[in-house]
């Protein structure tokens, strides 16, 4: 965002609540201003012109426009509050600390390829959740977009639509002339199709450092008009893949356009297809953690891929897999982040999460807010959480360095009876399925041995699965040609894979050369496949089925978590290093 500028004679000390500290910057329809809330923490301020106060009514529908943006979360500054001064209407929302792209092309050029991609999904996953919460921005354009350490974020939307309900009819319809769809120009009816447009000119800019119609050669922008509904659009230097979906999204013809969503699924179709060798980094890491990150899980959001990282820094934080972005703020602890596992609870996505100080939260992913009490019981750290379902009921089990298993009901928030197990080192967890019960699959510490535990009736299944000859460090559950299996890694420099309906070994151990530290279960072009990860700078993808290792190990940091995923319906590896990045692969087949 431009600024902050010093305040100029006339400008308000105060605007509702909010004490007024500098200038962001002004445009055609006010100017924006920094501001201290009453609680401490830095808001920006749209103070429209004068002329822009409009009617009773009209300042009416405005305010509820401003309450409806402020449904829109995480890919967007939030709208905080609305209100007037002096008959002036106002709008106040979240602060982003970042550069516009405006800015970034100015000062350094056009964005390189990798860069182009990251900020085309963000941006288009951010018009899709504007969009969901049934707003139109209409004035979508660089100095709109914020990049900072959160990813791109989208301001101003739901603000131009809102200036409609206030404002008396005018000819330019309320845009920016080199970023308006044509329908802008010659007074058709607005709405979604007009901000794929504008994104895709937005995306021109980043890509050449100019927009696909040229800049306005007059103060009204009107040979820049002309050419948006007459001329063809100079796309000519966007790279592929990104130049095919532009084009699309530029047709003049507003119903031939994409929607921000199908966008979203074409950009992903070009940057995860099958084509894309095995092994190969998916977009550019992505980056937020202060400290080791200690754990990561693959889950979903709706239906949009997500990851979910814990680590020492004390926050837990989510991955728009799509968009290559952080989404939302961090959820933060008091202590650790050790262990994260992500579900469902009723109809929210929620991630549960294990820490340092012995208890386990829960989080609606949507909201990034708690989604009920903390679950507390055992006394020491939380190392390793697995859910599942138990009589239709999600479950969580959690295992923890005082050497207990616990079982917790999430939708009741309690624990589900005593300690399963007790006085017994254990490490990791797994929930599973054999002949329909409920069980979890434990790896031990002390003894080597792997357990199964029936959450039904409370108790260990037969005598434990023996093999191992160290520390169980990392299970997983899967299915190997229609049989329930358990895969385990340990300090023996082995990969194990169990028959959960016989309670035997099948086949050979897959041998690292050092201790597995982590272990996913996943399938590749149909094929049951296991990541695996140690000490040795490596995650390894093995064929379950002929226990063959699948190309050359993927380059990583030691000792790193792994998660399977998928993206636009091709499989992927979710690993996480010591560079506190998580790096998304491709796995090469769908």
């Amino acid at each position: 965002m431009p600024g902050p500028y010093p305040r100029r004679p006339g400008d308000p000390d105060r605007i509702g609540d909010h004490q007024v500290i500098a200038r962001l910057g002004e445009g055609g329809q006010g100017v924006v201003y920094l501001a201290t809330a009453s609680d401490g923490r830095k808001v920006a301020i749209k103070l429209l012109h004068p002329w822009f106060s409009g009617t009773v009514r009209g300042r009416r529908l405005f305010a509820r426009e401003i309450e409806a943006a402020g449904r829109v979360k995480n890919y967007a500054a939030r709208v905080l509050d609305s209100g007037e001064l002096l008959g002036r209407p106002y709008i106040v929302s979240e602060y982003i600390a970042g550069e516009s792209v405006l800015e970034r092309v100015h000062r350094d050029g056009p964005y390189d390829s990798a860069g182009l991609l990251t900020l085309a999904a963000g941006t288009a996953s951010a018009l899709a959740a504007i969009h969901a919460a049934g707003l139109v921005h209409c004035d979508f354009k660089p100095a709109n977009i914020l990049t900072g350490p959160d990813g791109a974020r989208v301001v101003d939307f739901g603000i131009a639509r809102a200036l409609a309900t206030i404002a008396q009819p005018d000819r330019d319809r309320r845009g920016t002339p080199p970023y308006m769809a044509p329908e802008q120009v010659t007074g058709g009816p607005l709405g979604p199709h007009t901000d794929v447009f504008a994104w895709a000119s937005t995306m021109v800019f980043a890509a050449t450092g100019k927009p696909p119609f040229g800049f306005s050669d007059d103060d009204y922008g009107h040979g820049v008009m002309y050419r948006i509904t007459h001329d063809e659009p100079e796309v000519g230097g966007v790279p592929e893949p990104l130049r095919d979906v532009v084009s699309v999204c530029l047709l003049k013809n507003p119903a031939k356009r994409p929607s921000a969503t199908d966008v979203v699924s074409m950009l992903n179709n070009r940057t995860t297809s099958d084509s894309l060798p095995a092994g190969t980094p998916i977009g550019d890491p992505l980056t937020g953690h202060t400290r080791t990150i200690a754990c990561v899980t693959y889950g979903r959001l709706g239906d949009r891929p997500i990851a979910v990282t814990g680590g020492h820094d004390r926050t837990a934080r989510v991955w728009d897999l799509t968009a290559h972005q952080q989404y939302g703020p961090p959820l933060r602890h008091d202590t650790a982040v050790l262990a994260v596992a992500c579900g469902r609870l009723g109809d929210r996505s929620i991630a549960v999460t294990g820490c340092q100080d012995h208890a386990l939260y829960l989080w609606d992913l949507e909201s990034g807010e708690p989604a009920g009490e903390p679950l507390r019981g055992h006394t020491g750290a939380v190392v390793s959480i697995a859910l599942g379902v138990l009589d239709d009921r999600p479950v969580a089990v959690s295992v923890s360095d005082d050497r207990s298993v616990r079982l917790w009901d999430l939708t009741s928030h309690r624990e589900a009876g005593p300690p399963l197990v007790r006085n017994n080192s254990v490490m990791s967890v797994a929930c599973g399925e054999v002949d329909g019960r409920a069980v979890a699959v434990v790896g031990g510490a002390w003894d080597q041995s792997v357990r199964v535990l029936d959450l039904g009736d409370r108790r260990a299944t037969g005598l434990p699965l023996t093999g191992h000859t160290n520390s169980v460090m990392s299970v997983t559950c899967g299915r190997l040609a229609g049989r329930p299996i358990a895969i385990t890694g340990g300090y023996d420099q082995t990969v194990r894979v169990w028959d959960l309906a016989t309670r035997h070994e099948t086949g050979e151990p897959l041998v690292h050369t050092c201790a597995v530290m982590s272990v996913a279960f996943g399938v590749r072009g149909g094929r049951p496949t296991v990541l695996t990860s140690g000490a040795d700078r490596a995650v390894r993808v093995w064929d379950l089925a002929t226990r063959e290792q699948l190309g050359d190990p993927l380059p990583v940091e030691p000792t790193v978590p792994v998660a399977f995923g998928e993206l636009s319906g091709h499989p992927i590896a979710i690993t996480c290093g010591e560079n506190l990045a998580i790096t998304l692969w491709s796995l090469g087949a769908s």
